[in-house]
């Protein structure tokens, strides 16, 4: 498949594009691919994740079921093809080429957050950039493309946008010091930092580099614990930060996807998820749930891809604290998750 760039005056033609306001036509048009495959290919098949928005710009898309029947057909130019190519998710039906097809493929999310704002009125991207003096600014969408923040009701992300503080660092700077009260959430704008640990007696552990488009600092704001690591900046850094108090009433309290002892065990009885213990290994072998898989918190960010992103993650701990920093990393990283409200009962072996 071969991808270009795309010109926002497409989206007049296509449902509902052409219902957002221009300069939400113009941010989304920057997270659009224009694609090209060719007959015989599949552009999305039974059960995938519906991630993207599909429109048939050009040529012919067969809608076939489970046993290769064709269902229905799209041609580009007919009533059919200005509409969602079938967006349901997970996909109910497979999209087959029957010809050469050009079409585009269209952030879901971001296109849903941002029909969200334009109806209600909310607020726009780029007024929010005007009024931070952020002209050209892209981190917004950045960030509106990941889950956390699309599960975050607009009005919450319009304030949360609006106290945000601009910060400007040099190489150097320690920005988050080891052992320190969580103070502020922080995303990173532009510039390089690494995250380290240090170890009584042992040279610091580096941990992670953290490029344009980061987030870090959440944690000791939602276990109300003191900083794990500290982060230091590479280069000179732009950056935003929340405060505590404005990140746990804006972020953490609506993802707080919270589930009673009973509710997560038939989510899991049902097949519908998987209990992630994220103590520490000696805390799980005195006892934990049935086909638990333990993974400790301070090993999280590192070991995420071992994790299956078509699994639904209940996070669990002993007291509810750990897991739901947790549960808040996951749902950042597009996982769908939720926490174990109260902590774990009372296990053995």
């Amino acid at each position: 498949m071969t991808e270009t760039a795309v010109d926002p005056s497409i989206f007049a033609n296509y449902v509902p594009l052409n219902a957002l306001r221009r300069e939400s036509q113009l941010d989304l048009a920057r997270h659009t691919r224009q694609l090209q495959a060719a007959p015989g290919d599949f552009l999305f098949r039974i059960g995938d994740a519906a991630k993207d928005v599909l429109y048939v710009l050009d040529g012919e898309v067969h809608l076939i079921d489970a046993h290769g029947k064709a269902l229905s057909r799209v041609r580009a130019g007919e009533p059919a093809s200005f509409h969602r190519l079938a967006h349901q998710s997970p996909r109910t039906v497979s999209a087959r080429c029957a010809t050469t097809v050009k079409y585009i493929a269209v952030d879901a999310g971001l296109l849903d957050v941002m029909l969200t704002w334009d109806q209600t009125g909310s607020f726009e991207v780029t007024e929010l950039s005007e009024a931070s003096s952020q002209p050209n600014d892209d981190w917004m969408t950045r960030l509106l493309q990941m889950r956390t923040f699309q599960l975050v009701p607009p009005s919450n992300l319009q304030a949360m946008f609006m106290r945000m503080q601009r910060v400007a660092v040099d190489p150097g700077t320690v920005i988050v010091r080891q052992g320190d009260e969580g103070d502020f959430f922080y995303v990173l704008i532009s510039g390089r930092c690494i995250v380290t640990r240090e170890q009584s007696g042992l040279k610091a552990v580096r941990l992670a580099e953290l490029e344009s488009g980061a987030c870090f600092g959440e944690e000791a704001l939602i276990s109300n614990d003191r900083r794990n690591a500290s982060v230091t900046a590479l280069t000179r850094c732009e950056l935003m930060r929340l405060s505590k108090a404005d990140f746990q009433k804006l972020l953490n309290e609506p993802l707080s996807r919270r589930l009673s002892l009973a509710q997560a065990q038939q989510k899991v009885a049902d097949g519908n998820a998987r209990w992630l213990d994220v103590r520490l290994p000696s805390e799980f072998q005195t006892g934990h749930m049935p086909n638990a898989l333990n993974l400790p918190l301070y090993m999280l960010r590192m070991k995420l891809s071992q994790l299956d992103t078509a699994t639904t993650w209940i996070a669990c701990c002993d007291t509810g604290r750990r897991s739901s920093v947790a549960t808040f990393v996951l749902t950042q990283k597009g996982y769908d998750a939720y926490l174990l409200d109260q902590g774990l009962p009372v296990l053995g072996n």
